[in-house]
């Protein structure tokens, strides 16, 4: 089993082992290919087809129920797409890893598997959890989710440390962050959904001893929700390599 090659980022509690799944399924598509690193974004139908050898095909699924956007023959080793879901490309490649996380994953469980939802649906069904976090974690591979936060500081010259410890906040300076710098480095450099890109960072922590999620609970509704023109977020400003909220009428930094 290949280790999680990951320094600053870890999975949290109860996510390990689909982060694992993903990890390993990764690592046998670089081995057989003989990649260096793994490209991105990752190309994840290009590899479903090649070193994973499972067959993956786009028609209509209308036939197999109302809004059925993708399906998985775990038996025929047999991944189909909806057809319709060709228009949005962040929404087909998590629909191509969904249905590849219950191949790798599920075959014990059922021959078929049939999702209505291509993107980050937070089911109750366990599986279907399970499928979107293997999904996350094979588009955004950890070590390299790191690498796009970290390089979405240096890009504005943000200090490191201070911005990733305040990315664990629910403060204006947080979501500041989140929304303007590291959200959409994300989105961008992995070719991925907003929703998926918010699910994945409220699934990791960093690797501090009895730390929280890196994405606060409280803020991933807020983020998936366009900001207001009067939202305080949108008074910060960077003053020395840190991001503060600046008072609109007083123009003083607000305490801590």
């Amino acid at each position: 089993m290949n280790a999680l090659p990951s320094k600053l980022l870890e999975p949290c509690w109860g996510r390990r082992q689909t982060e694992q799944r993903a990890w390993t399924t990764i690592m046998r598509c670089q081995t057989k290919l003989k990649l260096e690193d793994i490209t991105l974004p990752v190309p994840v139908e290009e590899w479903i087809e090649g070193p994973l050898g499972i067959r993956l095909g786009y028609e209509d699924l209308s036939h197999l129920g109302d809004d059925v956007l993708g399906a998985a023959f775990c038996e025929e080793r047999e991944i189909i797409i909806d057809e319709q879901v060709l228009a949005h490309e962040g929404r087909c490649r998590f629909t191509c890893a969904h249905e590849l996380g219950h191949v790798i994953m599920h075959g014990r469980v059922r021959k078929q598997f049939h999702d209505t939802k291509a993107d980050v649906t937070f089911s109750p069904d366990r599986y279907e959890r399970q499928a979107d976090r293997f999904a996350a974690a094979f588009l955004m591979p950890l070590p390299h989710l790191e690498r796009v936060i970290v390089g979405s500081f240096d890009e504005c010259q943000l200090k490191r440390t201070t911005c990733m410890h305040e990315l664990m906040q629910v403060t204006a300076e947080s979501e500041w962050l989140w929304r303007y710098r590291v959200l959409p480095a994300i989105t961008r450099e992995f070719t991925v959904s907003l929703s998926a890109a918010v699910f994945r960072c409220a699934e990791v922590q960093p690797r501090i001893r009895h730390t929280k999620q890196l994405l606060p609970r409280r803020l991933v509704k807020r983020l998936l929700q366009p900001a207001e023109a009067q939202d305080t977020v949108t008074a910060v400003q960077v003053v020395d390599g840190r991001p503060q909220y600046r008072d609109l009428f007083t123009d003083t930094t607000e305490g801590r």
